[in-house]
């Protein structure tokens, strides 16, 4: 992949290849700097999007007063059971990879009780 210059501060960067040629800035300053330019081109090129929202959004609020409150408390749960299997699951990858470290050791240990020795004297003494 080819070394990019920032539109933004005019660094030479190194795209992240999961994005590749659409990557336009270096850093999290010039992707603010990007996201900024692009809601106000946005809100010349739509002058009227966010006009005449609020009467409709106001009147559903409150034929649905507890709306909000039983979102959040959903929400909270999903975000709770989502922490507790993202933990769950980095148990089960921690126990997973010490289950083949140790594998994996024992075999190595075994071929060095197996084969011969190469010509060179090493002395293993147990304590």
């Amino acid at each position: 992949m080819a070394f990019k210059r920032c539109c933004y501060c005019g660094k030479i960067f190194l795209p992240d290849p999961r994005v590749g040629d659409r990557q336009k800035a270096c850093s999290k300053a010039c992707q603010r700097l990007r996201k900024r330019e692009n809601n106000r081109s946005f809100s010349r090129r739509n002058p009227g999007y966010w006009r005449g929202r609020y009467d409709y959004l106001r009147g559903w609020r409150l034929t649905h007063p507890d709306y909000q409150r039983q979102w959040r408390q959903r929400r909270k749960a999903q975000n709770k059971a989502t922490l507790f299997e993202i933990q769950a699951e980095r148990l089960r990858k921690a126990i997973e990879l010490t289950g083949r470290t140790q594998f994996y050791l024992r075999e190595i240990q075994a071929e060095f009780l197996v084969q011969p020795s190469l010509g060179a004297s090493f002395v293993f003494q147990s304590p």
